[in-house]
């Protein structure tokens, strides 16, 4: 069996759930099998490999597993896991057992991941792999309506509209629009950080790509242009770039005509710094490139709201309606929604998901309180499992399980307790050790009753008329408290001593 990796699926499995020894076994069959795809998967599957050689004592080498591999051999990234491996590299339990270097390695593996689902990696990674916030490269995205003419956004200085735009029987220009405002991730782009990128197409210009670089290849990679952003404007709060789409870029321009391709992304590198609310503030940012990407990739809400094309080329027909017109305020937006939830044509996990929203987000801001009451009744119970010895991850049953015998260990040392301190009053107010089973099983007392109150009971039980007879009826005289000496005494208050010859 092949192994697959799949980036385009995560699965929201609960690691607890996730059987590691499994997983590892399955891999560590892979390699003996010497299956295909097998070492790449291993190497997806785990955050770093200790040792040069992979068959070298898996179990001690191969660290910080954050996939699954489905029974076809798929390997998929596992929420949770990618947490929980962050957590234990940041040492959430204990130091972890790696070098520096290793700990660099894992923690930039981790935060490809991170990157890959459009989510901010911890702090604890970006210093465990010598990254700051500042250098994280992030991205901006947006969508194509009608506010502003390709005309009124100014051309650079720099840039020669009729040499880009040379030999092209089919010229196309577009602006696209990004307000500032919070991102899906949910970090708010101050005004000064798209001025900064509306500054950079104006003095030098920026290229535009079919999907964005990988990071790692930003420095080396050139890849032929499919954009050129020739003109950028800031205005009422928000930037407007204008971009020539390139000669090359035949089908672009007819997916941009059709609607279908209506989005870009801003790839760059943000500066950050955390406001007294505890908000991320993106104050500057470095762009390096506006790239056209699918619809829905979480970022910025940004749009395409013109295009521009030379009358030649529609033959005097009208141009398609890329967006504007008539808007629609917040209750018929919400009414819209509703109606396709209920025709379902969409799903709550779907509108949750273009959004940008998460779990745990959306639960924190609509459970408020009693999230926060979950969350803390969920961290005790993972405290109570490593109390029991069982491990944090153990799923719910078992806790339960060892605080039913845990309480049943307590019970039963209670009620030992009890019978030990009922036999010692019992000891020492009845005289007559014969007396004594009798009179223990006649009293009625609570189960947490102390030393006084099991005195008090066993004093007025004796003193009752019925139990003085019930007792004479086996003895001379009923048992009293306290020693006496018959012998001494004409008292009947005592068990009577009969003597006989012997």
């Amino acid at each position: 069996m092949a192994f697959r990796i799949d980036k385009n699926t995560v699965s929201s499995k609960a690691w607890g759930d996730v059987d590691k020894t499994a997983l590892r076994n399955r891999l560590v069959q892979g390699l003996e099998n010497n299956e295909s795809g097998v070492q790449a998967a291993i190497r997806e599957v785990y955050a770093v490999i200790k040792s040069s050689d992979l068959t070298d004592t898996p179990s001690a080498t191969w660290w910080g597993p954050h996939h699954e591999v489905q029974d076809d051999g798929t390997v998929v990234l596992n929420r949770e896991g990618l947490g929980a491996a962050a957590a234990a590299l940041a040492g959430a339990r204990a130091n972890p057992d790696l070098t520096a270097e290793q700990k660099r390695e894992a923690a930039r593996h981790l935060i490809r991941h991170y990157r890959d689902l459009n989510e901010t990696p911890p702090d604890s990674l970006l210093q465990l792999a010598g990254q700051s916030a500042s250098g994280e490269m992030v991205r901006l995205t947006a969508a194509v309506s009608g506010e502003m003419r390709v005309e009124d956004v100014p051309v650079a200085p720099w840039a020669d509209l009729a040499k880009i735009k040379a030999g092209d029987d089919d010229p196309m220009e577009v602006v696209v629009e990004v307000p500032a405002g919070k991102s899906k991730r949910g970090w708010n782009y101050r005004p000064e950080a798209l001025q900064r990128i509306v500054g950079e197409v104006m003095s030098t210009g920026l290229p535009g790509f079919l999907g964005h670089q990988k990071a790692e290849d930003v420095s080396t990679q050139f890849l032929p242009p499919a954009t050129h952003w020739v003109g950028a404007k800031w205005e009422n709060g928000k930037a407007y770039f204008r971009g020539v789409i390139d000669k090359a870029a035949a089908d672009l321009k007819r997916w941009i005509r059709a609607g279908v391709i209506r989005q870009v992304s801003i790839f760059g590198m943000p500066k950050l710094s955390r406001s007294a609310t505890g908000e991320i503030d993106v104050v500057d940012y470095q762009p390096l490139s506006i790239d056209w990407t699918p619809l829905n990739r979480a970022g910025m809400p940004t749009s395409v709201v013109a295009v521009g094309e030379m009358d030649s080329t529609l033959g005097g027909i009208e141009p398609p309606n890329h967006g504007g017109g008539q808007t629609m305020n917040l209750q018929e937006l919400l009414a819209q929604l509703r109606q396709q939830l209920q025709a379902k044509n969409t799903t709550m996990a779907a509108i949750c998901g273009e959004m940008g929203w998460n779990f745990q987000n959306l639960a924190k801001e609509i459970g408020g309180e009693q999230y926060r009451a979950l969350e803390a009744r969920a961290n005790a119970v993972g405290e109570m499992a490593e109390l029991f010895g069982i491990g944090r991850d153990a799923q719910p049953e078992a806790v339960v399980s060892a605080a039913k015998a845990a309480r049943e260990v307590q019970l039963q040392q209670a009620r030992q307790a009890h019978e030990q301190l009922i036999d010692k009053v019992v000891g020492e107010m009845v005289v007559a050790e014969a007396a004594r089973p009798l009179v223990k099983r006649m009293l009625r007392v609570d189960d947490n009753a102390d030393e006084a109150a099991i005195r008090k009971a066993v004093g007025e039980m004796l003193e009752q008329e019925d139990v003085k007879t019930a007792l004479s009826s086996l003895f001379s005289s009923a048992p009293v408290r306290g020693r006496h000496d018959n012998r001494a005494s004409g008292s009947t208050d005592g068990l009577a001593v009969q003597r006989v010859s012997i």
